[in-house]
């Protein structure tokens, strides 16, 4: 639904995509190079690519990424707030203009493929990012405005207020009206639209956009028929506030955010996760329990959960021993605690000895209780208290302790086999207290890393409470002072392909082994290398520019480990194609006897001509007279400005009404409505 937002989307003229983003990008020219070097960090994604944001929906549209390289793979979106990832999901590339949407339906659930098991809340402010498989990663940050109450209709005008931000760009903001039963009225299509600036003209009303205050902006519509305004005052949730980051010469609108009025959040469609505000507590974790030899206690130990990002952190645990047998009232006796969030062990005493007990843990989040932790449960309490078990578990240590040494076992780890539960601690932490494991005492899950000299204290429990008990000192080995083996150059890059852009290649290969740190292109002109080559990269992919159009060149890649290359993979050729430029009105003024229009070009020298737009939309002739040369801007600033002037005669006689401007180079601009004044 999002697929063509903006005044105009038209495809950039390149025969494959541009990676800027997360590639290294390097300039070359016939004398030298001048290198961007290393990967850069996320931008906003450029046109026909767009990451475009609902947050009151919790919707995101992933529009374009049609390179036939990423059709068909599987991307990651995230949801970023702060350092904190709030929500996930994973979905495959269509390759058509929408990649993808979440949360919509159609597309994919959030959590889709990760573990991130919440619908986000997404907020102002958030960053939504998008991670192509070969490194290329693009994000949107959420803008912060937003309509604050329902419009107003007063006869034939309608007022929308809202909230606009200060970190958000006035001039790269639009206000729309959605009702789809504007288009059987005068409008003829489902919204309306205000911007900044002069008041906009349509045939069936007017309307601008405001900003009375800092932190306000009002969108006003004048209606021609008061009736079309009645139509458009009975849109149910139709009030949007629209925001973007970037716009281009040919007014394409990314990093998009539309915030629509009312509308609720958390899932779009049955079977998707809830929103964090409606999770539950955390799913529940493992617990092992430990009954002391007389009964009368039980050691819990339990793994911390952590709850969804954004949902309702954990506030504590409920531990209750809930003794088996059934009173005559139908009741069971229980006994328990509840411990803050940081506990991950507690004892219950004065248990009765002759009683079983079934152990419950929960992790608590507010008022909300999670499922039981799957717990270990302690042997049945013998019917015949003559028949006790006093027979020790085994306990076997992987490297052995040596006892009443001084002199560390060498180890990397230590494993640990016993029929009972194992516990340990390290340092001077005893392992047991009072017949049951001690608060410092940790269950054991996995070989202990031995990384310094540690002292081991390591218990196994049994059902009946017995226990066996053993200690040792460890420690890593000792360098052996041989040297390491002499480093081996990695084999070539295979897969190697290139494609020409404009005054570009964009080459991509396949990965090489583990010892690979990086990738080291070199680019021939004529079979020769050029004397300064392109900086090193991690990714896969890299695109070289300036190029000159219509030049064969040469590229291979050598992987690197290290400071060692490795050998050159074949060399494949391409060819750039010719740079088309981007071209803008920046102001459009007629009145009698002059006629005023400036702008700006991407190349200086390049000649723009302005063109009389016909009433079908399509370019008509070309205005008399009117051309300019793009002159260059001063350093560091890059492209130019160009200006036109017509007076007296040699302006037009009327308002030439809407204008584009064309470049020699081919660029053009969307069409400009000409302003009286």
């Amino acid at each position: 639904m999002a697929s063509k937002i903006g005044r105009t989307r038209r495809r950039l003229r390149t025969s494959s995509r541009t990676v800027l983003s997360a590639v290294a990008i390097t300039s070359l020219t016939a004398t030298g190079v001048v290198v961007y070097a290393g990967a850069a960090s996320a931008a906003v994604p450029k046109f026909p690519d767009n990451i475009v944001v609902f947050p009151d929906r919790d919707f995101v549209s992933v529009e374009g990424y049609m390179d036939p390289f990423y059709a068909g793979q599987t991307a990651l979106l995230e949801v970023t707030r702060g350092s904190t990832v709030i929500g996930s999901a994973k979905a495959v590339i269509s390759g058509t203009d929408v990649a993808f949407e979440v949360n919509h339906p159609g597309g994919v659930c959030w959590g889709a493929g990760t573990s991130h098991q919440v619908t986000p809340d997404i907020r102002p402010g958030d960053v939504v990012s998008l991670t192509l498989p070969d490194g290329l990663k693009d994000e949107t940050t959420v803008a912060d405005t937003y309509v604050t109450k329902d419009m107003t209709l007063n006869g034939n005008v309608i007022t929308v207020d809202g909230y606009v931000a200060p970190s958000v760009n006035k001039a790269q903001m639009e206000q729309r009206i959605i009702n789809p039963d504007l288009k059987d009225t005068d409008v003829g299509r489902r919204d309306l639209r205000a911007v900044p600036g002069e008041i906009t003209a349509e045939a069936a009303y007017t309307s601008t956009l405001d900003f009375p205050t800092e932190s306000t902006f009002l969108a006003t519509y004048t209606f021609v028929d008061p009736a079309t305004a009645a139509v458009a005052a009975s849109a149910d949730l139709g009030e949007r506030s629209m925001a973007w980051q970037v716009e281009d010469a040919d007014a394409n609108r990314q990093g998009l955010t539309i915030a629509e009025y009312g509308e609720a959040g958390g899932p779009g469609m049955g079977g998707c996760p809830a929103g964090p505000g409606d999770q539950g507590a955390p799913t529940p974790g493992t617990a092992q329990v430990v009954r002391s030899a007389d009964k009368t206690s039980l050691s819990v130990k339990w793994e911390p959960v952590a709850a969804q990002a954004g949902a309702e952190p954990v506030s504590g645990y409920s531990i209750m021993a809930i003794g088996n047998t059934v009173g005559a009232n139908g009741q069971q006796v229980q006994l328990g605690t509840r411990t803050d969030a940081n506990a991950t062990s507690t004892t219950i005493k004065n248990l009765d000895p002759a009683e079983n007990y079934t152990v419950e843990v929960r992790s608590m989040a507010g008022p909300k209780m999670s499922e039981a932790f799957s717990t270990s449960v302690a042997a049945p309490v013998p019917t015949d208290p003559t028949q006790v078990d006093t027979t020790q578990p085994t306990l076997t240590v992987d490297p052995a302790p040596v006892a009443d040494s001084t002199t560390p076992v060498e180890a990397t780890s230590v494993s640990v086999t016993s029929d009972g539960q194992v516990y340990y601690t390290t340092g001077t932490d005893l392992v047991i207290s009072g017949g049951l494991p001690s608060d410092a005492a940790k269950p054991y899950t996995s070989p202990i890393a031995i990384t310094e000299p540690t002292t081991l204290h390591i218990a196994s429990f049994d059902d009946a409470g017995n226990y066996t008990v053993t200690e040792g000192m460890y420690a890593p080995p000792a360098p052996t002072g041989e040297p390491a083996p002499d480093p081996v150059a990695p084999a070539a890059p295979t897969g190697l392909t290139a494609s020409g852009g404009q005054g570009s290649a964009t080459l991509r290969w396949d990965a090489g082994d583990a010892s690979v740190t990086g990738y080291q292109v070199t680019v021939y002109d004529a079979g020769v290398a050029l004397t300064t080559q392109p900086a090193e990269t991690t990714a896969r992919t890299q695109t070289v520019t300036d190029l000159t159009a219509g030049k064969e060149y040469g590229f291979t890649v050598r992987a690197m480990a290290g400071t060692l290359a490795g050998a050159e993979s074949a060399m494949v050729m391409a060819t750039p194609q010719a740079v088309t430029d981007t071209v803008s009105i920046g102001s459009a003024r007629w009145k009698s006897g002059e006629f005023r229009v400036s702008g700006t070009g991407s190349v200086p020298g390049a000649t723009v001509t302005l063109h009389y737009v016909n009433a079908d939309g399509s370019i008509g002739a070309a205005i008399p007279r009117a051309t300019a040369t793009v002159v260059a801007a001063v350093p560091p600033e890059v492209g130019g400005d160009w200006s036109i002037r017509l007076r007296n005669n040699a302006a037009p006689a009327t308002n030439p009404g809407r204008i584009i401007a064309k470049s020699s180079n081919g660029g053009q601009t969307a069409p400009f409505t000409v302003t009286r004044g």
